[in-house]
């Protein structure tokens, strides 16, 4: 169905008539003598009557075509068919359209009146468009579009273009359809029709947005709307802006997408649009529906409902009072809701829309079981479901066939193929002789046999290779992470101490004390485990088995994962038998294996997410299962989990750092105790493993220590109550510090904040956000980070005209050359490699926000003239800089030239601007204007060009004692001793 199509279209029709006009034209008919000029007014009168009196439209039209009919200059007459057949194709009268379209051009061929020709085969495409013939309409269209290039028609092929694009657009060839409508309005643009360029920029936006790209559809919108709004095109703009709002529900901004449908529904208030009207307050309702507050969403669907009550509008009555219906339940109102429920129902099934039967059925299913009338919400449900199967059954039904019939095609065409080989297989035997045939088997039997053995030598040889290829690429990897784990707690351990060597009066603080531990420790945990993976390849590692409480070492070991899943929220869950189970075992070997199989577990979860830890013991058998709700792991990789140095997660981007031996030092440690360990899993469900291991039960002994149960018990500790940091108010320059380590991140933030005010992020697509909020001075990022690595945001921020000022540091563990260039070519100011020198960092950036610093006051200090070149550190700075100096230099004598127009000129915002030209100039956009022209008052006096008050007007200051005084003001003295 064509629906949004020629929304556009008839848009462009609409406009205000004048009555007065209407009454000159009806006067000039009666008068005028001349037949030929008595058509062309009959049609101006046609046009006015169009849209406001119907019947006198007729009249007009029968009137001119009669008169035509006499006139020997058939052009005449084709104008008054083809205006006919306009009407006729505007009152959905498609069939009759075409057959008066047709007339007129084959009239038009016959006296060759190219104009008519050209009109005749536009509305020909229109019409069989509107009456859904979308291959007759194309054909056309092409053929005006050919037509029109002969004779130079480029509006004619413009238009054809556009309705190509809505033919495309209809048939789901969305990039068809975006071509045809950047073509018409390129056109458009050429000859200067720039109000229906505006409608083909409108049309683009439209693809976008139902193509779900909507930061393009706004952006095409607001090209669109800025032309209607040159033009003062009232239905245009209503139409951008309604769009606008559904583009800004949909990417759940309710505020934005609020103020659009307003604007646009004063736009359709002043034209009297009632359809349209109505429309709105339904998307203005859907919103406050959308944010809970009924209301308010209940007050627009009653004045929707009443306009369509207006206008006798059946489908949308029905629409309207189904939202009415549904609100009220939202609202608990149960006796309106099953109210207008009931009447959506009954219009709905009078003018056949059964997707709104069906929604009526539904909501009133659900009203009466909320009232307690389970019988009438049963007979409601089975109605809703019924209806529902049916409407999903024609479509299964249609898809089948269309699967079968290119099956039945298939077996045909394999059958074909099958009788053709057969015959030429016989006719191949049949010329053959017997001992030829024999020889011929015999050669190629051993030729076979030779191919597939050299062929097999080199699969293996290839094999080899690759595998080779595979462990050298696994073991790059592996100590390019290895380094990274090293040189992150390296630095948090080298940084305090050498602040401790070149402050010996100072003492560490408990804070730096435990993180040093804390560090500490995970530089030992990961030694351990590669002198582990290292005597288990030697087989040298043994099992050093000691008497004990299985069960007590899985409590403990289960209880160090307490603090970590109270600070992320989740629920960690440790099911162990109670009671004791004594038996002879490594504890040190089985504590690593549940260590690490937890550790995986809480790093492949999100926040708030389940980690289970279940043991039992039968049959001399103990069994450990952990579990989790995670993110799981795919097909693809789950047999290589235990691999050594396979990492599930091995882009730049890791959620939670690794090595890639925890789990194969796992496997061969439960391997080690004659034990196995198996893996299941589902992506987006979670991570299922178990540890089975034979133990033997010995008897508990009498002198065994007994178990407290306060020691025993595996609560988890209650998180610390959340406290909002004070926000720092000191005057200061502003630094956002991006970095997924917390350790890390406290003591970066601890080395500036005497001297800076430091804001935090802990992944690059939050400090994405923050740093388009904040616009900070500086910024420094880590570059393996979650989310978001630091290569991807440098480039982000580099590219974006709002931040590609802002001066990045990068930090890594990756210390290699290509890295570090890597990091600069995005666009990165500076490249630090962990383990660095606390002070060296601070120096680094004190240095960058002073060259920042520096540029803005070379651009303050400077008499008369600005190389951006020498205040910029971007390209992209750059250009805007010498957009915004051309800009000045070309409008500063224009004494209206403001804030405002300098904004519409660059095409920003207002806070944009402000934001931009503070950071690059620290001038205001209107200081930078007002200074501007004072620096060419004081060149102009200093070469004595003109008097100061023609000097004033010439650099557009109209008030003297106003230049007066902010000359005086810039340069300490009054213009005429200057």
């Amino acid at each position: 169905m064509v629906r949004f199509l020629f929304l556009i279209g008839v848009l462009i029709s609409i406009s205000g008539h004048s009555q007065s006009k209407i009454d000159s034209l009806e006067k000039r008919v009666g008068l005028e003598k001349v037949d030929s000029l008595k058509v062309n007014l009959l049609l101006d009168l046609f046009d006015e009557y169009q849209y406001e009196d119907p019947a006198k439209a007729d009249t007009s039209i029968h009137r001119a075509l009669d008169i035509a009919k006499g006139i020997q200059d058939k052009r005449y007459e084709v104008m008054a068919l083809n205006a006919f057949a306009d009407l006729l194709n505007g009152r959905a009268q498609n069939d009759s359209a075409i057959t008066v379209f047709q007339k007129a051009l084959t009239l038009a061929e016959r006296i060759a009146y190219n104009s008519g020709k050209g009109i005749a085969l536009l509305g020909l495409g229109n019409t069989y468009l509107s009456k859904g013939d979308l291959i007759q309409a194309e054909a056309y269209h092409k053929r005006n579009i050919a037509f029109a290039g002969q004779v130079d028609d480029f509006e004619g092929m413009a238009s054809s273009h556009n309705n190509l694009g809505n033919i495309y657009n209809e048939k789901g060839e969305y990039k068809k359809a975006m071509e045809a409508y950047t073509y018409a309005a390129k056109m458009n643009t050429e000859i200067g029709n720039e109000k229906n360029a505006g409608i083909n920029l409108a049309n683009i936006g439209l693809i976008n947005q139902k193509l779900s790209n909507y930061d393009k559809a706004l952006d095409y919108y607001a090209k669109s709307d800025s032309l209607f709004k040159k033009f003062g095109f009232l239905p245009g703009r209503a139409f951008v802006l309604k769009n606008m709002g559904v583009v800004y529900r949909n990417q759940e901004k309710p505020d934005a997408a609020l103020e659009k449908y307003h604007q646009a529904l004063e736009s359709y208030k002043q034209m009297d649009l009632k359809r349209e009207m109505s429309q709105v307050y339904q998307n203005i309702g859907n919103i406050y529906s959308d944010k809970s507050q009924s209301d308010q969403a209940i007050y627009n669907y009653h004045r929707s409902l009443s306009i369509a009550v207006q206008t006798s509008d059946s489908i949308n009555m029905a629409m309207f009072s189904q939202s009415l219906g549904q609100e009220f339940f939202y609202a608990k109102k149960w006796d309106s809701a099953g109210y207008y429920s009931k009447r959506a129902l009954e219009m709905a099934k009078v003018v056949g829309a059964d997707l709104t039967v069906m929604d009526g059925y539904k909501t009133l299913s659900e009203v009466n079981y909320a009232s307690f009338n389970y019988k009438d919400a049963y007979d409601f449900r089975i109605l809703y479901q019924t209806m529902r199967d049916s409407l999903y059954t024609i479509e299964k039904r249609d898809l089948a066939e269309g699967i079968e019939a290119q099956y039945q095609n298939e077996q045909k065409t394999k059958e074909i193929a099958l009788l053709a080989s057969e015959k030429e297989l016989q006719a191949l035997q049949l010329s053959k002789r017997k001992n030829e045939r024999n020889g011929t088997i015999a050669i190629a039997t051993f030729m076979l046999l030779l191919a597939v053995l050299l062929y097999n030598q080199y699969r293996i040889k290839q094999k080899a290779n690759k595998e080779l290829q595979e462990l050298d690429q696994l073991k790059s990897n592996f100590f390019a992470n290895i380094s990274h784990e090293f040189r992150t707690p390296l630095t948090l351990i080298k940084g305090p101490i050498e602040h401790l060597e070149q402050n010996p009066e100072e003492k560490l603080g408990r804070e730096d004390v435990k993180m040093i531990r804390r560090n500490t420790n995970k530089v030992l945990g990961l030694v351990n485990q590669l002198l582990d993976l290292s005597r288990i390849d030697q087989d040298k590692l043994q099992l050093k088995s000691t008497e004990g409480d299985v069960f007590k070492c899985l409590r403990t070991a289960s209880a160090s994962f307490n603090s970590l899943a109270a600070q992320r929220n989740m629920d960690y869950r440790v099911k162990v038998p109670n009671g004791m189970l004594w038996a002879a075992f490594d504890r040190d070997k089985l504590e690593k294996v549940v260590y690490n199989l937890l550790s995986n577990a809480f790093k492949f979860s999100e926040d708030g997410e389940l980690v289970v830890l279940e043991t039992s013991y039968a049959n001399t058998e103990l069994v450990i299962q952990v579990w989790d709700s995670g993110r799981g792991i795919s097909k693809d990789k789950l047999p290589f989990i235990f691999d050594r140095f396979f990492q599930v997660d091995s882009s730049i981007t890791k959620d939670r750092e690794g090595s890639g031996i925890g789990l194969s030092l796992s496997k061969d440690l439960v391997e080690l105790m004659d034990g196995t360990i198996t893996v299941s899993s589902e992506e987006g469900k979670g991570t299922y493993f178990t540890v089975q291991i034979p133990i033997e039960r010995i008897k508990t002994p009498q002198a065994s220590v007994e178990v407290s149960i306060r020691e025993e018990a595996n609560e988890i500790p209650k998180p610390e109550t959340f406290e909002w940091p004070k926000a720092d108010s000191r005057d200061l320059p502003e630094i956002l510090l991006i970095e997924d380590n917390d350790d890390m991140r406290q003591f970066i933030k601890k080395q500036l904040l005497n001297t800076y005010r430091v804001i935090e992020a802990k992944n690059g697509e939050q400090g994405l956000k923050m740093a388009m909020a904040y616009l900070p001075e500086l910024l420094i990022t880590d570059l393996m980070m979650p989310k978001m690595d630091g290569i991807e945001l440098c480039k982000k921020l580099k590219t974006n005209l709002e931040t590609s000022h802002v001066p990045v540091i990068m930090l890594t563990a990756r210390a290699g050359v290509e890295n570090k260039i890597e990091g600069l070519e995005t666009g990165a100011d500076d490249y630090l490699t962990k383990p660095f020198e606390a002070k060296e960092l601070v120096v680094r950036v004190k240095n960058l926000i002073d060259q920042r610093q520096r540029l803005r006051e070379h651009y303050r200090n400077n008499a008369y003239t600005v190389h951006p070149e020498k205040i910029t550190t971007t390209s992209l700075d750059r250009k805007f800089l010498e957009q915004v100096l051309d800009l000045l230099e070309k409008e500063h004598a224009n004494a209206n030239f403001g804030v405002p127009q300098m904004q519409r000129s660059l095409a920003m915002s207002k806070t944009q601007l402000q934001r931009k030209t503070k950071a690059l100039t620290n001038e205001s956009p209107g200081e930078l204007l007002r200074n501007f022209r004072l620096k060419r008052a004081a060149q102009l006096l200093s070469q004595k060009a003109d008097t100061v008050t023609q000097i004033a007007y010439q650099v557009g200051f109209n008030n003297l004692s106003y230049f007066a005084k902010c000359f005086k003001a810039l340069y300490g003295v009054s213009p005429s001793s200057y």
